[in-house]
């Protein structure tokens, strides 16, 4: 009985086994329903192209949309292609989520400094002197000028007094600038129908200190992120710091007068990789070095860092600034630069040891400076090297 069983198992088996292969061929296989086309293309012919009737001519497909060729330019207006085109590190920006404000002094100049965009400080400037008493007897969006009417103190009977409140855009993007300029006159002869015109700086300096510091109160209370003016946005033109080409050569510009500007380059000079070593301001000339090594703690691996070859800058200047004006390569830009610098000598004899670069801090017409980096010797470095480290001093100016 087992054998029977065991036996007639085995034929239904392989019976069962020959149906389904039979199956399988006859759904799936080459002339199955359900056959594989995938290679069906190998099979295919060439077709007769499509002849048209007489009196039709054929036109070419063209694309609905087509892709303009894209002119692209850097940040110094240089164009540039898809293909070498880097983007570019951001500006420094405020922090958005508080407002900061502070007065910053150079020399007896004074201003209110704030990391938000003109078109949030113009109307809370506004509202400050609304709140204040002060009217306004004039406003010139475009130049972020305001200027008050003549108002009288308790303590001074005999004078008058106007304020003229000026708004410009800071080094950086979303960055603030206000300037006030106090004026003082006898009422006397306001009442005769004299109208004087603005001082070059405030009759009274401790007036304008005042008002000064109760609007950068002001400001810093009422100022925030979340609400702006659509009149503002255009206040205080352009940013007091951005790049072009001058002779060629790629420069850093600044929209200041030159004691602002040697000030902010002198500070800039020594951060974020760079160091100062030596400058004259007479001469216009900062001699610096550059490095992006970053001092930490010493540790095992840091001591099989073999394949860093970042050192760095040394303490002591490699030379001397005037041992380095009186040894300047001698081509014809390098001449161009210095040749105007006293006690400026050109050869072409090597210095050995010789790092580090000479920044170049020259006035041009009005209140713009150009600062230019060479390297030791004055030669012009590649406009890579020129742009990458005229960005880097960008972000560290205040």
């Amino acid at each position: 009985m087992n054998v029977f069983l065991f036996s007639t198992s085995v034929r239904v088996l392989v019976i069962f086994s020959i149906v389904c292969l039979a199956g399988c061929s006859t759904f799936f296989g080459k002339h199955g329903v359900f056959r594989g086309r995938g290679a069906d293309y190998l099979k295919s012919g060439s077709l007769k192209p499509i002849e048209l009737p007489e009196g039709m001519a054929s036109v070419p497909l063209e694309p609905m949309y087509a892709i303009p060729e894209v002119q692209s330019t850097d940040d110094f207006g240089d164009p540039v292609t898809l293909e070498d085109y880097k983007v570019p590190r951001p500006l420094p920006v405020g922090d958005k989520g508080e407002i900061g404000v502070k007065i910053q002094k150079l020399d007896d100049e004074r201003w209110i400094y704030l990391n938000a965009s003109t078109a949030q400080v113009w109307p809370r400037t506004q509202y400050f002197l609304n709140q204040g008493g002060l009217d306004v007897a004039s406003s010139n969006a475009a130049a972020g000028i305001i200027e008050t009417d003549w108002v009288g103190f308790k303590d001074d009977q005999e004078h008058a007094v106007r304020f003229r409140i000026q708004l410009a855009k800071g080094i950086h993007p979303e960055t603030t600038e206000v300037h006030v300029l106090h004026q003082m006159a006898p009422r006397s002869y306001l009442e005769s129908g004299n109208r004087p015109q603005w001082p070059e700086k405030s009759d009274d300096s401790e007036r304008e200190d005042w008002l000064l510091r109760e609007l950068a109160n002001s400001l810093a209370k009422t100022v925030d992120n979340n609400s702006a003016s659509l009149l503002g946005q255009n206040v205080g033109g352009e940013l007091k710091a951005g790049f072009e080409r001058y002779n060629s050569e790629p420069v850093l510009v600044l929209n200041m007068n030159t004691t602002r500007a040697w000030a902010t380059v002198s500070h800039a000079s020594d951060q974020g990789g760079f160091k100062k070593w030596q400058d004259d301001s007479d001469l216009g000339v900062m001699y610096v070095g550059y490095t992006t090594y970053v001092k930490s703690e010493k540790g095992f691996f840091s001591s099989l860092a073999f394949w860093s070859d970042e050192k760095p800058l040394p303490e002591k200047a490699p030379f001397k600034l005037p041992d380095l004006l009186s040894n300047l390569y001698d081509e014809p830009d390098c001449r161009a630069l210095f040749a105007d610098i006293p006690g400026a000598q050109f050869n072409r004899v090597n210095l050995k040891k010789g790092t580090g670069y000479l920044l170049a801090v020259n006035s041009q017409q009005g209140d713009k400076v150009h600062v230019m980096i060479r390297d030791y010797r004055g030669k012009r470095l590649s406009d890579d090297e020129a742009k990458r480290l005229l960005r880097i001093l960008r972000e560290n100016l205040i």
